[in-house]
């Protein structure tokens, strides 16, 4: 099998690339372990209760986060539908539910004045968000907002993660309004799923079930071998290799390159790559319709029928979200970094398979000031994807620690004009851990295997 680019990963930016480089006429093959495209985009579906409808569960990246433009433009060459977010933000504090505010404990203060701070100091300053905090005045409050916050967007440890990214992040996040959060109706699994199809119709191969092993290359000449998931040996042969593999994949080392591609995984050892946990719950019915959220708060008597989004003071999972304005009776547990581990330590200690998910319908009747019992009759069913075991995602998405905001650009160097790599890790716009950051990187690639003067 020969080619004149194989590439490795039929997550969103190999196949973003692929289609590119199928399309400008490049015999291109995509080598994909898993049997489905899509990488750590991931959508089940799971019939109503009334069996009237299939109801797409994402497993994995689940958000259009604003309104980036590659994103935006394939969605309407697709024939995609997006819907936006909208409703009612509550948290449970100090014993109470109550509006979301977000300004109510500063912690988005803390944030916006580490901004100006940074750009106020010389170039090139990082150090890890918590030793930011060690230097600014700021309530107990505002600090433990602003980390809860940085930990579990970015899924990232606080102690590790350097200001330089968060500002940078923070910019980038302004630029597309990603404050506006969008799903895809049918299901995110359908832009990948899109992408496969114009790269087939443009006589590109994707060859699933394929589990690279190793690369062994020189300049101008790359063969990939490994095994189908059959256990069958391949091989596959072609002129450049674009490796779009996640960052825990890379640093793992379960993919040998002879020789190593000069100081790549080098760059990539110094990045990090978040742990997250997420659960979605499908229940018979949207139960907490019917709540109101006491009369003495910030807009007295306002029901939940269009609950959103909930978070929990002191509780995991603390950020909860609903698919509203649609009507599926479903709410997803998230929990991003550190935190992670303190949950699963939890569930181990109990000593029995569904700890998580009973810690977790604890959280929820909680904060939604509900018995637990009233939760367990109306849940139908649960899911989760175990992203940190998944040999082929060793974690959620990635992050830049304090010093090393430099790695993902010396990440887009091509080795030697033969070697190209790409993913959400390699973004240089600020917008790590995202589909549209790897969208883009991918893009990127495409370009610069086009621009190489060998073709």
């Amino acid at each position: 099998m020969s080619y004149d680019i194989v590439i490795l990963g039929a997550g969103v930016a190999g196949l973003a690339a692929a289609r590119i480089l199928a399309q400008a006429g490049r015999r291109v093959a995509v080598i994909e372990a898993r049997r489905r495209v899509g990488g750590r985009i991931f959508t089940t579906r799971v019939a109503d209760v009334a069996g009237r409808r299939q109801m797409p569960v994402e497993l994995g990246a689940e958000f259009i986060h604003g309104l980036p433009e590659e994103t935006w433009r394939l969605l309407h060459q697709a024939g995609l539908e997006a819907y936006e977010l909208d409703g009612v933000h509550v948290d449970r504090s100090g014993g109470q539910l109550q509006m979301h505010d977000e300004q109510r404990e500063g912690g988005f203060a803390v944030l916006e004045g580490m901004v100006r701070w940074l750009a106020a100091q010389p170039a090139g300053c990082d150090m890890s968000f918590i030793d930011y905090l060690r230097l600014i005045p700021a309530t107990a409050a505002a600090r433990a907002r602003a980390v809860a916050y940085v930990e579990g967007f970015n899924a990232a440890d606080s102690a590790l993660i350097g200001i330089a990214a968060l500002a940078q992040q923070q910019q980038a996040e302004d630029q597309i309004d990603s404050d506006r959060l969008f799903h895809v109706r049918r299901g995110y699994n359908a832009v990948p799923e899109f992408l496969a199809q114009e790269l087939q119709s443009a006589g590109g191969s994707l060859m699933p079930g394929s589990i690279a092993q190793r690369i062994d290359w020189r300049r101008g000449s790359v063969t990939v071998s490994g095994a189908f998931d059959s256990g069958d040996p391949f091989s596959v042969n072609a002129s450049r290799a674009l490796i779009t593999l996640p960052l825990g994949v890379l640093q793992a080392g379960s993919l040998e390159f002879a020789p190593q591609p000069g100081d790549i995984l080098a760059q990539a050892g110094r990045l990090a790559m978040g742990p997250v946990r997420r659960q979605t719950l499908i229940f018979r019915s949207r139960f907490w319709s019917a709540l109101r959220v006491p009369q003495d708060t910030l807009q007295p008597g306002v029901r939940l029928e269009r609950l959103s989004f909930l978070f929990t003071d002191g509780a995991l999972p603390a950020t909860w979200w609903t698919p509203a304005p649609d009507d599926a009776p479903m709410i997803t547990g998230w929990i991003g970094g550190p935190n992670v581990a303190v949950f699963e330590r939890t569930a181990d200690a109990a000593g029995y398979a569904n700890a998580g998910l009973d810690a977790s319908l604890r959280t929820l009747a909680g904060a939604l000031g509900v018995s637990e019992a009233t939760v367990r009759e109306q849940l139908v069913s649960w899911h989760t994807h175990d992203w940190q075991a998944d040999p082929y995602a060793r974690g959620a998405y990635s992050y830049a620690p304090a010093g090393a905001i430099d790695a993902s650009a010396r990440m887009t160097h091509p080795v030697e004009r033969t070697l190209y790599f790409a993913g959400e890790h390699t973004d240089v716009s600020g917008h790590w851990g995202t589909v549209h950051g790897a969208l883009r990187s991918g893009i990127r690639a495409a370009e610069q295997l086009l621009q190489s003067s060998n073709y």
